[in-house]
């Protein structure tokens, strides 16, 4: 059935429902199966909803890393940090979690059908926290990320309040989120990382903030060949730029339980103005 059904459908990859309620060889010789057909890079995620690690652990071994799983541990820390507010340590937003030590093999995501209200996994992250949850999972390096339907369109006809500040994030990810990662989680209300960006897309580069409390910021260093550069924060939570020093370091800020996207500000200029002619009159048939 595997077999037949991603020749029939010419798919890339599956999600596999439910696995933890399969035997762990079924799933690895179910997919040995469809890769000897679709080639070894057909794609596979399964969900395993459990939020301890060493569970999952267990999982990833016992199947051969044949499959990626959902970030579920990443999703509980999500939620425990939109229900305890200021009083949850962000430090530990990404501990013993499968993004932290199976990097390779994490999809990482804020919600979905399970964790809604009602459901029997009722964990949903309350509607303050997600913009700050979509900032870390689409914006950092590791990890696969995915969208929730009811985050981004709507749930029942209500529709999502979230729109924007996803395709902004969307936006980012695609232009910004580059290079390598460096992290700045070291206070318990803000954190962040700066993605260093890549030759390959001109650029590229941005710093990601977050708080769970109070108006924060962070001095943060670029190196010596950002010096002078203006930076600005696209999500439009904070209006004014900022300009960094000659050691490239400049104070990024974030607004109280907020995010902050800061980038590079492109500025368009004219190395020799006397080339371009400008008529002060344009002629016009009557």
């Amino acid at each position: 059935m595997g077999k037949w059904v991603s020749n029939e459908l010419n798919l890339d990859g599956v999600c596999l429902d439910a696995i933890k309620h399969m035997k762990d060889q079924f799933i690895a010789q179910f997919l040995d199966a469809v890769r000897s057909e679709r080639g070894d890079k057909f794609y596979a995620v399964g969900e395993y909803w459990n939020g301890d690690l060493e569970t999952l652990d267990a999982y990833i071994e016992s199947v051969d890393h044949k499959v990626n799983l959902f970030d579920v541990p990443l999703h509980y820390n999500m939620f425990q940090a939109s229900q305890e507010e200021k009083d949850y340590d962000l430090q530990n937003i990404l501990k013993n979690t499968l993004v932290e030590h199976h990097c390779d093999l994490a999809v990482t995501f804020v919600d979905n059908h399970d964790s809604q209200l009602g459901s029997s996994l009722e964990s949903q992250i309350a509607d303050w926290f997600k913009p700050l949850a979509y900032g870390l999972i689409l914006l950092m390096k590791d990890g696969y990320p995915c969208l929730f339907y009811g985050d981004y369109y709507s749930i029942k006809g209500e529709k999502s309040p979230h729109t924007k500040i996803i395709d902004i994030l969307l936006n980012a990810r695609r232009k910004y989120a580059y290079g390598e990662q460096i992290e700045y989680f070291d206070h318990p209300s803000t954190v962040g990382f700066i993605r260093v960006g890549d030759e390959e897309h001109p650029g590229s580069g941005l710093v990601f903030l977050m708080s769970n409390d109070e108006a924060g910021s962070k001095k943060i260093s670029l190196d010596k060949e950002h010096q002078g550069e203006v930076w600005h924060e696209i999500t439009g939570s904070i209006t004014e730029d900022i300009t960094l020093d000659e050691e490239g370091n400049g104070e990024f800020a974030v607004e109280a339980r907020n995010l902050a996207v800061w980038v590079k500000k492109i500025e368009l200029r004219i190395d020799n103005p006397t080339l371009i002619k400008i008529p002060l009159f344009f002629p016009v048939n009557l």
